[in-house]
């Protein structure tokens, strides 16, 4: 702004009108710019507090759903490609798998299916989750696929669960036992124990039996030295329907499984970027 002598000097003398005038002018500009910076710090750090809530809200998202399930995901995969899946009748005559499978969520007429999530988490959840509606669709047909998965297991206990099993594993109990000590002895009932243990191994014929670190495993030693002869009770038609059916379906387990784990790693390290998660923050038991 250019401002001539003639303006401040009036007949030699300073022009106090025309000097209030220019110093009001700028007094009033200096405001405008102080109310236009402050009205950005204002909108920078409304901006900064609603990231911050926004960044609460995502990893309480991320540590709750996105790792559980990245977690889970990979232990589902281990254990199809290493044979660690084992279904299982329990005494409540529910059924169910004891390891290498589970429900993502809890499902009222698959409540005996093991679920990632229970029943109160899982109604939670699953409406965070409608946001991702892709991801969401894949989460219902992976629980879809591990129903159908009990439900050939189920088909398979009932063409395995024979008289004639039963009374087969009285004969063999009775000779194992014969002339050994109590330790080296299978224990229980020698009619229900027997057929309860050993009928589930028969159908659970993909899971690997180990040994433990224990000296005596008198169940180990019973099935290791019977066992050809107990799957002999699997070589039916029915059976082997059932389970070629059955291993398509771990097989799309195994797929789906492989694609959420791609599609939930992107997903995370892309949160990880937007709001600078650290490693512990996005696996905070991971280290513990």
């Amino acid at each position: 702004m250019m401002i001539s002598n003639e303006t401040l000097y009036n007949t030699d003398q300073l022009n106090w009108d025309a000097i209030n005038t220019i110093s009001n002018i700028i007094l009033v500009l200096a405001l405008v710019l102080i109310t236009v910076w402050y009205a950005h710090e204002v909108r920078k750090q409304t901006r900064i507090m609603i990231k911050d809530r926004e960044r609460a809200k995502i990893l309480e998202e991320v540590q709750a759903i996105l790792t559980p399930i990245i977690n889970h995901i990979k232990i589902e995969i281990d254990a199809i490609e290493n044979k660690k899946i084992f279904w299982h009748r329990y005494t409540s005559e529910t059924c169910g798998f004891d390891s290498g499978l589970k429900r993502l969520f809890y499902n009222e007429q698959y409540g005996s299916v093991k679920s990632l999530f229970g029943k109160r988490d899982s109604e939670i959840i699953e409406d965070i989750l409608i946001k991702f509606s892709k991801l969401y669709n894949n989460f219902s047909y992976h629980d879809f696929l591990i129903d159908e998965i009990n439900q050939c297991f189920e088909e398979i206990e009932k063409e395995i669960k024979t008289k004639e099993l039963k009374e087969w594993l009285e004969e063999l109990t009775e000779e194992f036992n014969k002339g050994k000590t109590a330790a080296y002895r299978l224990k229980g009932d020698s009619k229900e124990y027997p057929f309860k243990i050993f009928s589930e191994y028969v159908i659970n014929i993909e899971y690997i039996v180990q040994r433990s670190s224990e000296p005596i495993e008198p169940i180990i030693d019973f099935w290791e030295k019977n066992k050809e002869e107990l799957l002999a009770f699997r070589k039916t038609p029915e059976i082997n329907e059932l389970s070629i059916n059955m291993n398509v379906k771990i097989k799309n387990v195994k797929k789906i499984d492989d694609e959420l784990l791609k599609k939930l790693y992107k997903m995370r390290e892309k949160y990880r970027e937007d709001y600078n998660f650290t490693s512990d923050e996005i696996e905070p038991f991971e280290r513990i």
